[in-house]
């Protein structure tokens, strides 16, 4: 449920950017900008805001805390001018959105959900109404044909380039050496002192090396994460450990057992079961990938052009 409606927020979130208030209706609350026929309010950059400050809060204070949330706030506004300028543009080359192509979004946030209790659960949560849910989709919609008309069918990638970049970014494709590892942990504790917690990993050692399956004993003595699986930490790659487990896991050999290493936590012990070494992934495989990352980046540059000539017939008005 906690996803689902991180999903229908993330949705929400989005669309809030595309919706323009009916200028002949009251205006309950601030404006923040004018833009050509629309308004910016208050209540719709705190709502866009909101996770972010959240977000900030937990990382920054003071008077960086402050300065974090000033950038976002012009981030933000930033964006809803671009949003209304785009959708100004829209809706004066009579571009629409049909009821079926608005249904079908709704459908797919639907879909996230197990029921439509659920769905209508996270709508109320959200204070929001299908009927509001719609609206901004059909803004959305609008917005994304514009871009596909003006944008989209203006980019073209060539073989060439995808090659191109393929050859002059090697370092991207990397794949760095892993291992698929498993690990016993025996802690320390208050209830277990460092010399009882190294008896125990002792006599583990033993077993294993006398033939014992490392997977049984993992479940029977392991106080890791992993023990319910076994000791199972399937694949780490080269870095991800702290440095000392690093240096010992990636010396070691397939079926290779550790011997045992004390840190703060307690005692570990390992055994490699897999190891694939570096490797750089083949143009084949990334062919696909590097398109869609030129395509974006192009997407952007042009979007930000047409953006930058709307704005230079808008009348946009700070308050």
């Amino acid at each position: 449920m906690l996803k689902k409606t991180k999903f229908l927020c993330l949705t929400v979130y989005l669309l809030f950017r595309c919706c323009v208030p009916d200028t002949h209706a009251e205006v309950i609350d601030k404006i923040v900008v004018i833009v050509n026929d629309y308004v910016i309010t208050q209540s719709e950059v705190d709502k866009i805001l909101l996770p972010i400050y959240a977000k900030h809060r937990n990382i920054y204070s003071g008077q960086e805390l402050a300065e974090r949330i000033d950038t976002a706030r012009r981030s933000v506004i930033e964006r809803l001018v671009d949003d209304k300028i785009l959708l100004g543009e829209a809706k004066r080359r009579k571009i629409e959105a049909t009821d079926d192509e608005i249904e079908a979004k709704v459908r797919e946030v639907r879909r996230r959900f197990s029921s439509e209790e659920e769905f209508e659960i996270s709508l109320i949560q959200e204070n929001l109404r299908l009927s509001e849910l719609k609206k901004r989709f059909k803004e959305w919609l609008r917005i994304e044909k514009l871009i596909n008309s003006e944008v989209m069918g203006k980019i073209s990638v060539s073989p060439t380039e995808i090659l191109d970049y393929y050859k002059t970014h090697k370092s991207e494709f990397k794949e760095p050496l892993k291992v698929k590892l498993r690990a016993i942990l025996v802690k320390t504790s208050k209830d277990r002192t460092r010399d009882e917690a190294l008896k125990v990993a002792q006599k583990i050692l033993y077993r294993l090396r006398e033939g014992s399956d490392f997977g049984l004993l993992a479940r029977q003595y392991s106080d890791g994460p992993y023990a319910d699986k076994g000791g199972d930490m399937a694949w780490v790659k080269r870095g991800q450990l702290i440095a000392r487990m690093d240096t010992l896991v990636f010396d070691m050999q397939v079926g290779e057992i550790s011997g045992i290493l004390e840190t703060k936590l307690g005692f570990h012990l390992f055994r490699v079961e897999d190891r694939v070494e570096e490797s750089t992934k083949s143009f084949a495989e990334e062919k696909e990938g590097i398109e869609q990352s030129l395509v974006s980046r192009k997407r952007q540059v042009k979007l930000g052009h047409l953006i930058a000539r709307l704005k230079e017939n808008a009348y946009i008005a700070f308050r």
